[in-house]
């Protein structure tokens, strides 16, 4: 195994130790040496890697925002109508809150963090308008078949909406459950979306 590739495990044992450190403790309460404890590693063998919380928080931050970006629009055929392709769309995000707990209750303390940090709002917030993009461009596609309708904007904002606030809603769930199944929740975001069908 090269050292590249060491290196890089070792980063993914911190940034999971680090996460839920984080998710447990907040922000402000975790120390590197706590991060350290749960990794199962030495302060030393943290900040070889990171030399401060900061830097680590901000590349958890990158990471689960990229897998995020990648995860909640996979799977989802080009040429499946844009209803069944929404339906598709939020499943897939919603599921990603039930099948990491951890995500959730790390999304709701970005969002925390946001108001605090200018850094940690910009990126939520180009991760929001990256989302509304994708949703609305669904939705639009759906109103020209016929299948949606609504303001693509204005619908994209609502599904947003819901799933942000049920991810809220499992992120102080002691198990970290959505107070809904994905399946619920979908049926109430095509009602938001003006399903026809």
């Amino acid at each position: 195994m090269t050292r590249q590739k060491i290196d890089d495990q070792r980063k993914q044992q911190i940034r999971a130790a680090a996460t839920r450190c984080f998710v447990r403790r907040g922000y402000s309460s975790t120390r590197l040496l706590d991060i350290a404890r749960d990794a199962g590693l030495s302060k030393g063998g943290v900040y070889f890697h990171y030399k401060a919380k900061e830097s680590l928080f901000h590349d958890i931050l990158d990471a689960q925002l990229q897998a995020l970006q990648e995860r909640w629009a996979a799977d989802v055929p080009p040429d499946l109508p844009a209803d069944r392709a929404l339906a598709q769309v939020a499943s897939n995000h919603l599921r990603l809150f039930v099948e990491h707990g951890d995500e959730a209750k790390l999304c709701n303390l970005l969002v925390t963090m946001s108001g605090q940090i200018q850094e940690y709002r910009e990126k939520l917030e180009r991760t929001f308008a990256e989302m509304r993009t994708a949703y609305a461009e669904i939705v639009r596609r759906g109103v020209e078949q016929g299948v949606l309708s609504g303001d693509p904007q204005v619908v994209a904002r609502g599904i947003i909406a819901v799933i942000y606030g049920l991810a809220a809603q499992a992120s102080v769930d002691p198990q970290g459950r959505i107070p809904l199944t994905v399946e619920q929740a979908v049926e109430q975001i095509m009602r938001l979306a003006g399903s026809k069908a």
